[in-house]
Formats: structure tokens, C-alpha cells, sequence
């Protein structure tokens, strides 16, 4: 480890010691209720308030990984050793990295910090006047961003586990946090039990690879074991695909998806919101870190688990919009949206898969190709594929428009008790800039044009075709599956809209929404809208990223 180079995790540091000092604080609060503790320095504002030197930080950190390139590790490519743009942390004597600090991993991990912090100051408004341990609350809150943060730049299978575990254990307890709310608790207990099991499972396929590639758990090393002859037995592909058991289960990718509508319809909406972005954040980074370091560089023809993610991905998008449409229950219908949400994510990691080949086609020596990917001019956008940058362009542009339609959601839910779709009808007359935001929010999640949903999704189908359009026609399949299905969303995305502005309100009271739940739709709208504006730098920034993990 370079002298210095551990103050870039300091952000995952960081707030696991402002968890520990939030928690102190509110015991101290609790058992001194009459000193006015509580009342000075409240939970609800101390923790956003810690929060943001965070995000900051997470911020710079991210800035410093992109301009490390004359730092370099030893990374397996296919099957090569090359040395790439990054910073190795816990090196183990073997010479393998369990944390890998470049900008892909830091890029996910600022996402992390800007979600989380939105969800706390979504949390105020939410929990202002009903919830007696917030301590607990934020110090869980800001554990399970630690988790994620450390997830997306782990390079070893035992600390993504152990990420993983940290991020689902303190997710099992917010998710059941609110005790008075029967609903909570039973979602808490789902999760419990349908994470458990693919946990299991998950870590059974670590142990399966640990085994066959000779006593590795660094990725790198695993797929330098993973020779032709340990390939041929099914151990591998056993292996393989139980290992992402354990990350399609915290996507909510099909058919791991069954724990996401009774979890998000009960749990607090505001962990619903960090469920269905945070939290998917770190599976999707690990996802892909996983795919292109272990899993890709075996030969082509043996790519069983390519097969399989190709059809979960479609069965995704169909499963996700088509049973979302007779949902009545906006919460729910949101839970299984963000499945085909995923289904779209999917689609560029797997376009982006084929591109880092450099042919259109799977190789064992996946980015040893001159001029495939990387051109000697023109800018990071240029030099790189479209597809990933659409992954984290698109996952950008969900965290501002699924958390800005949650924020609403929140704020009407406790204000109405109530989060059917019927009960926002004549929203537009009783809170016209909620139901205004909220329709922004909705066709940006359809993908319609100008909004940051749009530009991701162009990215991401337009990576598709570019991949596929002369080898894999999967991928080009896969692109016309997800228009269709953005069309399907689109109708039950507007049926809320037309519910909101057209349907009669009778007489169903007007509300007052707090400065905390008005900021959180504020910086939603100037995301979800402003990132088409900021587009080019935004895409140049996160091309910088991409080549930094791909070069």
C-alpha cells in the first residue's frame, strides 16, 4: 500500500465513527431526557450534519482516484497480468488486494454517500414526530453506507462477503425498524429469510471456488486459477452461478426478486428509497467487478451463466413492468418497477462485457486489444464504450428520480396514512408542486426525453446495438426488449400521472410539507432535469472511471 493512499476509504472510516458517535450521543440523550439533550442537539439534524463532510470527502476521494494514473496494481486481465490505474489497500502476503481503490469502485461509492444523505434528510420529515430511537436509526443508516461504499471497491470474495453481510444485517433491522407498524415488522422478516437463503447459497459458491482454484479468495487469483483444465469440471460453473445468487439477490434481479414488494410496501419509505438505489448500487458494482475479473476470461464457449443472466435480464424487464401495472399501491408498484430497472442495468453490463473483448465476441483476453476501446485522441467519453458509461450515467440519473418519487411518496404516506394510487387523485389541485416534481420523477423513470432517465437508457441501448449488432444479436434483442418494455412502463407510470391531474380530489384535505421533504424534491428535480444539461462533463467524468478500470 502506498504511504498515504489509505485516507482514500477514510469516507467508509469516517462514518463508521460518526455511526459510533450518533449512537453515544443518543443513549446519552435517553438516559438524560430532563437535561434537554435531545432538544439542542437532535439526532435527526446531527446526523445529516455529520453526513455531508462525508459526501465531501467521498467526493474528493473519488477526484483523486482519476488523477492517480501514474498509480498502478497488478490486475489479472483474461489471462494476463497487466498493471492498472488504482490503488491497492490490505495487501495479503500472496501480493493480492482485498480493497482496490480506483475510480470505478470510488464513483459508486460517492453515489452511496449522496443517496444516504438524501435519505436521512428524507428521514426528518418522515420520522420527525413518530420515532422514538432515532439514534439507532442514523447509526444503522450510516453502517450500511459504510458497507456499500467498501463493497464497490472490494477485490477479494471474503471482503465482499463480509461487505455484503454488514450491509444486509444493519438493512434487516431499518427495513423492521418502525415496531408500532405490524407491516414493518413482517418485512423486516421477510427480507431476513429470503436474504439468509441467498446468502447461504452465495457463500456456498465462495467456498466452491475457494476450493477449486487452489485456496484463492482474491479475484485476481481465483481467475488465475480458474485454468482450462479446473474449467472442465462443473464445480466451477456451480461455483460460479451460486456466487451470484448472492449479488442478484441484493439487485432484486429475477427470480431473486420475490422479497422486494412485501419489504418496500412495508418497510419505512424511506429505507424503500435506500433499498431500491443504495443497495443496489452495491450489488451492481460488485456485479460487474466479479464478472469482468473472474468470470469473463474463461473461453467463450464454456459461458453457461453468459446464457443465463441474458434471459434473467429480459425476464426482469417483462416480470418487473408487466406486474406492476394493476398494482394499487404506489409503494409496491415503485418495488416492482426497480426490478426492470435493474433488468435495464443489466442490459449494459452485459453489452459492456462483449465490448471489452475489442471483437464483439467473448475472449479469454478481454481487454488486450489494441484500439478496440481506447483511442489515442478525443475525449474519456470517446475513448470508452457507451454501455458502462450508460450503467453509471442511468444509475446516477435512478438515485435522483426513484429517491425524489420516494420523497414524495414518504411525505404524502405519512401525511394521508395511506399510499394507494387512488387516494392522489386531484393531487395537482391540494399540492401542485408535489404532484408537478412527481410527474418529472415518473417519465423520467419511463425514459421519456428531456430527462436524466432518457439519457441513461440511451447510453445503455445504444452501447447494446453498437455491441451486438454484428456478432450477438442477443444484445440487440435485448435493446428492443427494453424500449418495449419503457413503452409498457409508461402506462402505468402515467396512469398516476392522470390520476394526480385528472381524477377529482373531493373531499381529501391539502397538506403542509416540511423544508426538509420540499430541499430532498428540490435536489431530485435539479438532478433528474439538470444532469441533461451537464451531460458531456457528467459522461467525460465517468468515461475517466471506466478507462481507468478497463485500460
Amino acid at each position: 500500500m502506498f504511504i498515504g493512499d489509505i485516507r482514500l476509504i477514510i469516507p467508509a472510516l469516517y462514518l463508521i465513527i460518526a455511526a459510533i458517535v450518533v449512537l453515544i450521543l443518543g443513549v446519552i440523550a435517553a438516559r438524560r431526557p430532563n437535561e434537554g439533550l435531545d432538544h439542542w442537539l437532535p439526532t435527526h439534524y446531527l446526523a445529516p450534519a455529520l453526513m455531508f463532510p462525508g459526501v465531501i470527502y467521498a467526493l474528493w476521494a473519488t477526484l483523486k482516484s482519476v488523477t492517480l494514473a501514474d498509480r498502478t496494481v497488478d490486475a489479472l486481465v483474461g489471462y494476463e497480468l497487466v498493471r492498472v490505474p488504482a490503488v491497492a489497500l490490505f495487501v495479503t502476503r500472496g501480493g493480492h488486494a482485498q480493497l482496490t481503490v480506483d475510480p470505478f469502485g470510488a464513483t459508486f461509492a460517492l453515489v452511496a454517500f449522496c443517496g444516504t444523505l438524501i435519505v436521512m434528510l428524507l428521514s426528518v420529515d418522515y420520522f420527525e414526530a413518530r420515532q422514538p430511537h432515532k439514534a439507532e436509526y442514523y447509526s444503522l443508516l450510516m453502517l450500511a453506507t459504510a458497507a456499500v461504499s467498501l463493497t464497490a471497491v472490494a477485490s477479494d470474495l471474503i471482503a465482499i462477503y463480509l461487505s455484503i453481510e454488514l450491509l444486509s444485517l444493519a438493512s434487516y433491522v431499518l427495513a423492521s425498524f418502525v415496531k408500532t407498524d405490524p407491516r414493518s415488522g413482517e418485512a423486516g422478516l421477510k427480507y431476513f429469510l429470503y436474504g439468509a437463503a441467498c446468502s447461504a447459497v452465495g457463500l456456498y459458491g465462495i467456498s466452491i471456488l475457494f476450493g477449486v482454484t487452489g485456496g484463492n479468495t482474491a479475484l485476481s487469483a481465483v481467475a488465475r486459477g480458474l485454468t482450462p483444465t479446473a474449467t472442465e469440471t462443473g464445480a466451477v460453473w456451480v461455483g460460479i452461478v451460486f456466487t451470484l445468487v448472492g449479488f442478484g439477490f441484493k439487485l432484486a434481479l429475477v427470480p431473486f426478486q420475490f422479497w422486494a414488494p412485501d419489504v418496500y410496501q412495508g418497510a419505512p419509505t424511506p429505507i424503500t428509497a435506500f433499498l431500491s438505489v443504495i443497495s443496489k448500487a452495491a450489488g451492481l458494482a460488485v456485479m460487474v467487478r466479479f464478472l469482468t475479473t473472474v468470470a469473463m476470461p474463461i473461453a467463450p464457449e464454456k459461458l453457461s451463466w453468459y446464457w443465463i443472466l441474458v434471459v434473467l435480464t429480459a425476464a426482469s424487464m417483462f416480470f418487473g413492468n408487466l406486474v406492476a401495472i394493476p398494482q394499487r399501491n404506489i409503494k409496491r408498484m415503485l418495488a416492482y418497477s426497480s426490478i426492470a430497472q435493474v433488468g435495464y442495468l443489466m442490459i449494459g453490463v452485459l453489452s459492456a462485457l462483449h465490448t471489452f473483448s475489442g471483437e464483439g465476441r467473448l475472449l479469454p483476453r478481454l481487454w488486450n486489444v489494441p484500439n478496440a476501446l481506447v483511442r489515442t485522441t478525443g475525449s474519456a467519453s470517446e475513448r470508452c464504450t457507451w454501455d458502462m458509461q450508460g450503467v453509471i450515467v442511468y444509475l446516477v440519473a435512478y438515485l435522483f428520480m426513484n429517491l425524489g418519487a420516494f420523497a414524495i411518496v414518504a411525505g404524502l404516506g405519512k401525511r394521508m396514512r395511506s399510499d394507494a394510487i387512488d387516494d392522489y387523485a386531484g393531487l395537482m389541485q391540494r399540492a401542485p408542486f408535489l404532484a408537478a416534481s412527481l410527474t418529472v420523477f415518473l417519465i423520467s423513470l419511463a425514459g421519456v426525453p428531456p430527462t436524466a432517465g432518457f439519457l441513461g437508457k440511451l447510453l445503455i441501448f445504444g452501447g447494446a446495438i453498437k455491441a451486438g449488432q454484428f456478432q450477438h444479436p442477443e444484445l440487440v434483442i435485448l435493446a428492443v426488449i427494453g424500449v418495449t418494455n419503457s413503452i409498457i412502463s409508461a402506462y402505468y407510470y402515467l396512469n398516476v400521472v392522470r390520476i394526480m391531474f385528472f381524477a377529482p380530489s373531493g373531499d381529501r384535505p391539502t397538506f403542509e410539507f416540511s423544508l426538509a421533504l420540499n430541499a430532498v424534491v428540490v435536489a431530485c428535480l435539479v438532478g433528474t432535469i439538470g444532469l441533461i444539461v451537464v451531460a458531456r462533463p457528467v459522461v467525460d467524468f465517468v468515461g475517466a472511471a471506466i478507462c481507468s478500470f478497463i485500460n
